[in-house]
């Protein structure tokens, strides 16, 4: 059976007060940083039930300011999830410092707490976490460690907007969280990002850093220390500010798609959902599958692409990309379970324009498609007659 229409990865949504929240935007002439990116800070806040948020323009600027917020830059060793975009390495490598890649656990994609305790050396400044697809990583463990060692942890929670484990938030873990809403997130502003914390000083310290290392006296700037520019501007801002109040719903309806798309792939041979671990709450920014060994995952991409199902790779393996293995001196393969999920792991289409009988139709073309190359395959070794 083949999808009857096409179904496209991800679909950025908007609903009818959002042109209005930009309209006003733009007849306040007040075009960055604003009343507008102030309310915005608060509504995250109060979604990731954090203290402070700080909208920048992206999350890999959101990591990099939360970097410079602890002073981490040349002469600081960084260990970082590898089975990421990479974004990640690319903020610790442009601070100036030496990146360190850890491999992921198999059935949660985020990074194994065995592998990173084993990482863990005297020379360890930070440490840089992943959620991966919206999945928080298992911060049960992963916080007390780091506290053992006093390592500040940083949470590269892009995706994980509304997940949680039991009643904490993402963005509440770790010493800093940073979100991105990239059209491929659950809620966007085109692009953008935010930090969150619940930490007073490093809140004023990553508010100066982002807007040219300023402090403001009335309408008197002193520069108190170099900074950047990361500022979020107010049309970005109305855009997600927009999309704040229904965003649990948002949640709650990817939830169910996910779950309906789950059921569907029960039981079909060669193909594992990623975990979600008890007392986690996955929001499910991306659907991720994984496909057994034999399987070949980019024939696939290209087999339901042409049946209508728009799929892609999870996400990469940054110490087999040329970038990271020339810097950090390592070889595709040699973190074994983040490279097997570079190569066979699956993203399938979920959003909320997507239906519940939507679901069945998506389930159908990948089982199709995994039979036909299962024939292929068995025809192909199959013993040639004398």
């Amino acid at each position: 059976m083949s999808a009857q229409r096409t179904f496209r990865l991800a679909e950025p949504t908007f609903g009818p007060e959002v042109l209005p929240a930009i309209e006003r935007v733009l007849a306040s002439g007040r075009l960055t940083q604003g009343p507008t990116v102030e309310a915005f800070e608060e509504a995250v806040a109060e979604l990731c039930g954090t203290r402070h948020a700080v909208a920048v323009t992206s999350a890999t600027t959101a990591l990099e300011l939360a970097l410079a917020a602890l002073d981490i830059g040349p002469g600081s060793e960084v260990l970082a999830a590898d089975f990421t975009y990479p974004a990640t390495g690319n903020a610790v490598l442009q601070r100036g410092a030496k990146l360190r890649l850890v491999d992921a656990d198999p059935s949660s994609y985020c990074v194994d707490p065995d592998a990173l305790a084993d990482a863990i050396g005297p020379g360890t400044s930070a440490v840089i976490t992943v959620d991966v697809f919206g999945l928080p990583a298992d911060y049960g463990r992963i916080e007390p460690l780091l506290a053992e060692h006093g390592i500040p942890l940083i949470c590269d929670a892009a995706c994980a907007l509304g997940g949680a484990i039991g009643a904490r938030r993402c963005g509440s873990f770790g010493r800093l969280s940073a979100f991105s809403f990239h059209p491929r997130k659950s809620l966007t502003t085109g692009e953008g990002g935010m930090v969150t914390t619940d930490d007073d000083e490093l809140d004023l310290r990553l508010r100066r850093l982002r807007n040219h290392g300023t402090e403001r006296d009335g309408w008197r700037a002193t520069f108190v220390e170099p900074g950047f520019n990361y500022r979020m501007s107010e049309i970005q801002a109305a855009l997600g500010l927009a999309q704040a109040p229904g965003y649990p719903e948002v949640v709650e309806r990817r939830r169910t798609l996910a779950a309906v798309l789950g059921a569907e792939l029960d039981g079909l041979e060669g193909v594992t959902p990623q975990a979600e671990p008890e007392g986690h709450r996955h929001p499910y920014q991306s659907y991720v599958v994984t496909l057994d060994e034999w399987i070949d995952r980019d024939a696939m991409i290209e087999t339901l692409r042409d049946a209508g199902v728009e799929t892609t790779l999870g996400t990469y393996a940054m110490h087999a990309e040329p970038a990271f293995a020339a810097r950090c001196g390592t070889a595709p393969g040699d973190l074994p379970e983040s490279y097997r999920l570079l190569r066979q792991t699956l993203a399938l289409p979920l959003h909320q324009r997507l239906e519940e009988s939507d679901m069945p139709l998506i389930a159908a073309a990948l089982s199709e498609a995994i039979e036909g190359q299962a024939s292929r395959r068995a025809r192909d070794t199959r013993p040639q007659s004398a």
